[in-house]
């Protein structure tokens, strides 16, 4: 089961749809290590600049009148409970994998 919050979809979306369009674009199998690197690092650019946009701080607090208790509603994008941004760092990560495998 995926969980997000907000947009935090876009950050499976991303990865699957550059990868996809890279294989459209005729990587074929002799060079499929360079070929997850560069479409999950091209993903992680875009990822971390919408990530930082989409959970920039834009706080409201709000006080409850009855009882006087303050709260916070602010932007939360997120995926797996992790901030949008930070699989950022995930994915070329995860596209230097097949170079050891």
């Amino acid at each position: 089961m995926i969980f997000w919050r907000g947009w935090g979809i876009i950050g499976i979306i991303f990865p699957v749809l550059i990868v996809g369009l890279l294989a459209s674009l005729g990587f074929n199998d002799e060079n499929f290590q360079w070929f997850y690197f560069i479409g999950l690092t091209l993903s992680a650019i875009l990822i971390w600049f919408i990530g930082k946009r989409l959970n920039r701080d834009k706080d409201e607090i709000f006080m409850n009148e009855r009882t006087g208790e303050r709260f916070k509603i602010g932007n939360r994008h997120t995926l797996f409970f992790i901030p949008l941004q930070y699989y950022a760092i995930v994915y070329p990560i995860l596209g230097i994998i097949p170079f050891f495998a």
